[in-house]
């Protein structure tokens, strides 16, 4: 009998089960007929089908809560107080989960300006946004493959010329442009995950998705490319972190492209995008289906902007992250310091030791200084006892430009060459003189007015910045005057760059790369570089302290070496010697001044 028992319970479990498993295919059938019935219908998963999904997770555990309630099985009572039922306690962590989850689901249906186009709106974006991907990343590495071959980053680290700059700069902003082009695509498909995966919005959730990481990579490509190139020199460096108002770039533009575009925070997006397209290429045949709505080429092309990337050593990308990272620290230590160095080097340059303020030169010496320069001579002086000239190399510390009075000005360019020029630059048939007062009014203003009964004559960049002195005060107590071989038009030309840069302060950081800030041999050296158009001299750039620069007395140096030759540029003029036993000056040959750079600093040591 307790056989039979035993196989009647045996036999009641597994009806029950059947039992159970034939009401569960009831609503299993009546879920796949209702999946294909959506399916077919377009139904969207997101949010449509996960939304109604989670709303009935809720109800069921509502309902199961209460059913709970009914029956008195919420919480039991023991010896240790009342405890919840871990049913309980299951049930509403599921309902605070599946709430979470349509609560997302909600917030896809916020719409957003991708998602509110129509579709023939959108696909009449995605054709114009996807040929302008096209062209602004080709013609940005059409830009990278030029600078690439570029002597300024091939041939070394070096001074680039005039030329050079101003290619660079341009190419500069061209690419900062394209950059942002590239951005605005980015950013307009942002909202690529508000379109569904499923076959209702597939094909606008892929191509969105795919502009977007594509537009990405190109960017993270291209300017890890630019950066790349650039560090080559890094006078180009310093260059694109100048302040450059007329072309809308203000401090530190190259290091905040490269923060914005490098960070760790990049970084991991476009980590998470790929990982995102590893899944939509192996769960849902991505490149397939982006052959199948025309983006085959952007899937493709993810590849090849990756490959592009890891040409650059893993080691340099994590330098280049962290250099990006540590920029907003750098930064503000380097305005800190250079406050202080500036006070330091202004202390130094305008404190003289001995003889304060006069100088061996004097008022009487200047007539005869006049009667020999020329506007565009490029003068060399030296004032003994001033602690700036410790720091300084060699003997003479300081360069500067003669412009002559205003009337001597005008006597100088009024030559049919000059007109000639100043038409083509100005469209105006006019003198040098009215072109400059023109272009600049307060600056001309300045050089005409002149400075406690004297007659502005030079152009030079000192403490104050790049101004106009008289002859007085800027002669010292030694004085050279060398004269460029070049026509009237090439130093009229130079006058015309001198007023570019008049008002820039002084460069206490004595950087040769920029020229935001000027010392004075490099106003001398950007007057008279040469350039399209325009004939200057080639000057000896050399390398002081980790600078590459060009003190006074590498001027004077290149003077005698090129003495006599076929490659002589300048010609002796003038030479004020002085002599501090007698407190004197003496008129000098050109022997002696293309000796004088070989003389020690130390002015006690001459005769």
């Amino acid at each position: 009998m307790s056989e039979l028992k035993k196989l009647d319970n045996t036999l009641g479990r597994v009806g029950d089960f059947l039992y159970f498993l034939g009401i569960g295919l009831f609503p299993f059938s009546l879920g796949i007929v209702g999946g294909f019935y959506m399916a077919d219908q377009g139904a969207r998963w997101l949010p449509t089908t996960i939304g109604w999904v989670l709303a009935g997770c809720m109800v069921a555990l509502l309902l199961i809560i209460t059913g709970r309630w009914l029956r008195g099985r919420l919480y039991v009572m023991t010896e240790h107080g009342l405890v919840l039922s871990r049913r309980l306690i299951v049930a509403v962590s599921l309902f605070a989960v599946a709430l979470s989850g349509w609560l997302v689901v909600f917030a896809l249906e916020v719409p957003a300006p991708l998602t509110e186009l129509s579709p023939e709106e959108f696909e009449t974006a995605w054709a114009i946004d996807s040929r302008r991907y096209e062209d602004t990343a080709r013609s940005a590495d059409r830009m990278l493959d030029r600078l690439d071959a570029s002597p300024m980053f091939s041939e070394g680290d070096r001074v680039l010329t005039a030329d050079e700059e101003s290619e660079l700069l341009g190419a500069w902003r061209t690419l900062y442009d394209l950059c942002f082009q590239l951005d605005h695509v980015r950013v307009f498909y942002e909202d690529w995950y508000r379109f569904d995966p499923s076959r209702a919005e597939r094909s606008y959730h892929l191509r969105s998705f795919v502009l977007l990481h594509t537009s990405s990579l190109a960017q993270y490509d291209i300017s890890t490319r630019f950066v790349d190139i650039i560090k080559r020199n890094a006078d180009a460096e310093k260059l694109l972190d100048a302040p450059h108002p007329k072309l809308g770039f203000e401090a530190n533009s190259l290091s905040l492209f490269r923060q914005d575009l490098h960070s760790a925070d990049e970084v991991s997006r476009l980590a998470a995008a790929q990982r995102y397209r590893t899944f939509f290429g192996s769960a849902m045949s991505g490149r397939t289906e982006a052959q199948k709505y025309g983006a085959e080429g952007l899937w493709d092309e993810v590849e090849v902007r990756r490959s592009s990337i890891n040409e650059v050593a893993s080691l340099e990308r994590g330098e280049t992250v962290l250099r990006s990272d540590l920029q907003m620290l750098e930064r503000p230590l380097k305005r800190s310091w250079y406050p202080a160095q500036k006070g330091v080097a202004e202390w130094f340059g305008d404190t003289r030791t001995r003889r304060i303020g006069w100088y061996l030169i004097g008022e009487e010496q200047v007539p005869t200084l006049v009667e020999e320069l020329e506007p565009g001579d490029i003068l060399l002086s030296r004032k003994n006892w001033y602690l700036s000239n410790i720091g300084l190399p060699g003997f003479w510390p300081h360069g500067l430009v003669y412009m002559g009075d205003v009337e001597e000005f005008d006597a100088a360019f009024d030559t049919p060459e000059v007109r000639e020029w100043v038409l083509e630059e100005s469209g105006v048939e006019q003198s040098l003189s009215e072109y400059l007062e023109s272009r600049w009014p307060e600056g001309w203003a300045r050089y005409a007015k002149g400075d406690d009964g004297h007659e502005h004559r030079v152009i030079e960049a000192i403490s104050e910045g790049v101004v106009f002195n008289t002859l007085e005060h800027a002669s010292g107590d030694y004085l050279a005057a060398m004269r460029p071989r070049l026509s009237q038009k090439a130093k009229a030309q130079a006058i015309v760059e001198g007023f570019e840069h008049l008002g820039k302060p002084y460069d206490f950081d004595f950087d040769f790369a920029t020229d935001h800030a000027l010392v004075c041999t490099e106003l001398v050296f950007r007057m008279y570089r040469p350039a399209e158009g325009k004939d200057g001299i080639d000057f000896d750039i050399v390398e002081v302290a980790g600078r590459r620069t060009l003190p006074a007395n590498i001027l004077a140096e290149q003077f005698s070496r090129e003495l006599g030759t076929d490659e002589q540029q300048l010609d002796f003029v003038w030479f004020y010697d002085a002599r501090e036993s007698t407190q004197s000056v003496v008129e000098a040959d050109e022997a002696a001044f293309a000796a004088s750079w070989e003389r020690v600093k130390w002015d006690t040591a001459q005769e």
